[in-house]
Order: structure tokens, then C-alpha cells, then sequence
């Protein structure tokens, strides 16, 4: 029972209403009252019975003949047909706006459309596809996820991120990357963050905040948006192809976008270590990594990243690995089984949703005379089995496929690479004790901007460098 619940008043209300003279506020506060307690519904039910029971107990107790005659024709007639059609009234009204008004109130306003390799922490939300989403958040810490709000905006999450939801139209980024395309319906859609506000005018975009600064960057693929600073409430417009960056209360200014957006920060993690397997590494003495890269020209290097591209567009970039192996303590011959392994970690360059399922072919080089490249001057012109006018492929016959491995959609850290017999065979019949690997990523972006997949080089401070795991017979 409502124990806040003024009955005496409620049925001063049921009175005034039967009887027809409660002012626009009475009424007003009954329909409240009606509308929002069960209690005061019920209260209201037996008032109406009580009244009407004993009406016609007086009616049937007297005749419609009696009750006629002691009162002039007009008014006697009517009266009971009016005290009939007040009770009457208010009961099918009152019935009809119990049978017909909803159940509990909807308070959801998104779905999740989709999730691809996701690994989530805590959050408020449901993350299973198909999900009814409202207010809360969801913290994604691998992979990807889609959220298709009502209004026509869908954001694509990637990991590591965080999103709050506020309604049909605004969203919170606290942290990670959010991809945005947003429909006729939904123009206005709003992404906040810490220390910015991006607003849409029908568009594609893409918005980053970094987790240890709050700054944003956002980047317009398609369309237009405003980003606005809060406090001092200055925005500036970005059209297709450009950027800005807000850090703290300061607007930037527009910028040209990068090919590559710069999105999360890299994760580092420990260095593992495998007992009983005899490891040779690119750091090892003789040993060596580096990358090449062709088309565009960008700024985006790493000195200790090997990065791997396969972009699509007018002279895009592409990026192949190569890696060197010193064999000279291991005889021809003598090894059992062999495992490659390589550590990826994001670059924050380039947009996981613009790219499927990565697959990517580790090569053996043949030509022994090759081997000798020096990770100094190794450039796209000079690279070992690149045909540097071909885009991403190599000369097939100076190479012999070992392997093919994939990287899931929305996925940027693991070990990945390669085992098997082609692998052990090609380093058992390696003449000079150097074998050469060449890594490519077969599989291009979908759209402009993709990600740039990279794994660790020998000179990664924390992650373990291009690894083989061989097992040496006696």
C-alpha cells in the first residue's frame, strides 16, 4: 500500500468530479493521481461501485415510478440518467485508460546491431547482439562493437574504449575510438567527450580520446560536423578530409586529415618467456628486422614497431616486414619443428573499421644472396623480392610461401605466425645459416584510412622481438 497516499483527498476529488464542479487544476490533479498510483486507481474503483451500487439499490428499492412522481417530470427524469451517465462516464474512462495505457515505459533506445572478436569489462549495458540498449555504459576491451541507435545513428566501437549512452542522440566517449555515420533522421547527433563536443550535420566521422590526457580528435570522412569546447563554447567546422584536435580548453585549429588517423595509444605488455624451447630471435647477434613502405608519403614511422599495410586508392601505402634469422648454431637438418611467433600491438594509425579480417603470408627468401640487407638502407626500392611497382606483392620467384595466419576484424594485440613442415624445411635447407623471412598482409583496407597492423621489433622496449621456436634433435 502507498502510505504517502491522501485518500480523504482523493475522494473529495472522486466527489467533486461526480458531481461536476472541480476547477481545471482538480481535474488536472486527479488524472495525476489516477495515472501514476496504483493505489489511488483502486481507491478511485470502489468509490465509483460504492456510489453506483447504492444508487440503484434506491432506485430498485423505490421504482422508477416513485422516484418520478416525487419530483417534477423534467428533473426527475433526468436526474438519475445523468448520475447514471456521470458514474458511467468515469468508470469506461478510467477502464479505458487502464486497458490502454502501456506497461512499464520503454526506456531503451539503441540495439547492439553487431560484435566482432568483443571481450568487454564491467559496464551497465548488455553486450549479446540484438540487445535493447538504454542509458548506461559499455567498456570494450577487445574487438569491435556496433550500435545502431533508433534516431539512424550507428557508431562502431573499437577497442580499448569506453561509451556512455545518453538517448537517441547523444553518446559519451570517455575514452578509445568511436566511428559514427549517422543518417538524415539523426542529423545532430552529438558525441561528447571530456573536453569536447562533436556535433553532426549527416556525415561519416571518426572521434578519439586519449585516456591519459581526455584530449579529442576527430577526423571527417564524409559530410560535415562542428566540434565545440565547452566552456568557452567556440566551434569550428571540419568538412571531408579534415581533422582537429581539442586538448584541455583549447580549439585547434582545422586541419588537413592524415590518410591515417591517429587514433589509440599502443598497450604494452610483458615480455614472455618459454622454458624448454630453443629460441632464436632478431636481436640475436647476426640476426636483424626492419620494414619498407611504398605509395603516399606519411610521417608515420616507428623505431620500434615493423608495420604492415595494404592500403586501396590513388598510390596508397603499403608496408611489408623483413626479418632475419641467425641458424649458425643449429645444424642443417636438425630441426624437428619450427614455430614463428610475432607480437602485434596497435600502432593508433588507421581505422580497424575500415578493414575485414586481416590475412597475412609469411615468404622464405630463396636467393641466398640477399640475405646480407642491412635494416639501414633497406628502403622500398631495394627491398629483397619486392617488385616495387606492384603494390603490396612480391616476386613470386624468389620467394616460397611458408604460411598464412590471420587477425580477426577489430583485433590489434596477440601472438600470431606461423608452424608446420614448409616452415621447417625451409630453415633445415637454408645454406647459409641466415634465413630471411619476408611478412605481407594480404587482405586491403576497405576504405581509405584502414589500420596500419604492426607487430614488435627487436628494439621494442617491452614486447619480445620476432621469435623461432625450434625443437633440435639430438
Amino acid at each position: 500500500m502507498n502510505d504517502s497516499l491522501d485518500i480523504d483527498h482523493l475522494l473529495e476529488l472522486a466527489h467533486g468530479y461526480i458531481e461536476g464542479r472541480l476547477t481545471p487544476a482538480e481535474l488536472a490533479e486527479l488524472e495525476t493521481l489516477l495515472t501514476g498510483d496504483t493505489e489511488a486507481r483502486r481507491v478511485y474503483l470502489d468509490f465509483l461501485h460504492d456510489h453506483a451500487a447504492l444508487h440503484w439499490e434506491q432506485v430498485a428499492a423505490t421504482g422508477d415510478e416513485a422516484v418520478i412522481e416525487d419530483f417534477p417530470s423534467l428533473r426527475a427524469r433526468r436526474f438519475p440518467t445523468l448520475w447514471q451517465a456521470f458514474a458511467a462516464a468515469a468508470l469506461v474512462a478510467l477502464l479505458a485508460l487502464v486497458a490502454t495505457r502501456p506497461g512499464p515505459r520503454d526506456t531503451t533506445f539503441a540495439t547492439m546491431k553487431a560484435t566482432e572478436a568483443a571481450q568487454w569489462e564491467s559496464g551497465t549495458l548488455p553486450t549479446a547482439e540484438g540487445a535493447r540498449l538504454g542509458a548506461g555504459g559499455i567498456d570494450l576491451v577487445r574487438g569491435l562493437a556496433t550500435i545502431a541507435f533508433d534516431s539512424g545513428a550507428e557508431v562502431v566501437l573499437e577497442a580499448p574504449a569506453r561509451l556512455s549512452l545518453v538517448d537517441a542522440m547523444n553518446c559519451v566517449l570517455e575514452r578509445g575510438t568511436a566511428v559514427a555515420e549517422v543518417g538524415e533522421s539523426a542529423e545532430g547527433f552529438t558525441i561528447r567527450t571530456p573536453s569536447a563536443r562533436v556535433i553532426d550535420h549527416g556525415t561519416r566521422f571518426a572521434v578519439n580520446v586519449d585516456a591519459a590526457s581526455g584530449a579529442t580528435q576527430t577526423q571527417v570522412f564524409d559530410g560535415l560536423v562542428e566540434v565545440e569546447e565547452p566552456e568557452s563554447k567556440k566551434r569550428i567546422a571540419l568538412r571531408e578530409g579534415q581533422q582537429a584536435l581539442v586538448t584541455g580548453s583549447s580549439l585547434g585549429g582545422v586541419l588537413e586529415g592524415a590518410e591515417e588517423g591517429t587514433w589509440s595509444n599502443p598497450e604494452a605488455r610483458v615480455r614472455r618467456k618459454e622454458p624448454g624451447i630453443r629460441k632464436i630471435t632478431t636481436a640475436d647477434s647476426g640476426g636483424a628486422d626492419a620494414y619498407v613502405w611504398g605509395g603516399k608519403p606519411t610521417d608515420h614511422t616507428s623505431e620500434t614497431l615493423l608495420l604492415l599495410k595494404n592500403g586501396i586508392g590513388e598510390d596508397p601505402p603499403h608496408r611489408k616486414a623483413y626479418l632475419r634469422f641467425p641458424l649458425d648454431p643449429i645444424a642443417p637438418g636438425k630441426i624437428t619443428s619450427a614455430r614463428l611467433e610475432l607480437r602485434f600491438t596497435p600502432t593508433g594509425w588507421g581505422l580497424a573499421s575500415h578493414l575485414g579480417d586481416s590475412e597475412f603470408t609469411v615468404y622464405g627468401l630463396l636467393e641466398e644472396s640477399l640475405d646480407a640487407w642491412d635494416p639501414a638502407t633497406l628502403v622500398w626500392m631495394n627491398a629483397p623480392a619486392n617488385d616495387p611497382g606492384a603494390g603490396n606483392t612480391v616476386r613470386k620467384e624468389l620467394v616460397r610461401e611458408l604460411g598464412r595466419f590471420t587477425v580477426p576484424r577489430g583485433i590489434q594485440t596477440g601472438s600470431f605466425g606461423i608452424a608446420g613442415e614448409a616452415l621447417r624445411d625451409f630453415l633445415n635447407t637454408d645454406g647459409n645459416r641466415r634465413a630471411t623471412l619476408l611478412i605481407v598482409r594480404e587482405t586491403p583496407e576497405t576504405r581509405g584510412g584502414g589500420l596500419v597492423h604492426a607487430f614488435a621489433s627487436s628494439r621494442h622496449p617491452t614486447l619480445a622481438p620476432p621469435t623461432l621456436e625450434l625443437k633440435i634433435s639430438e
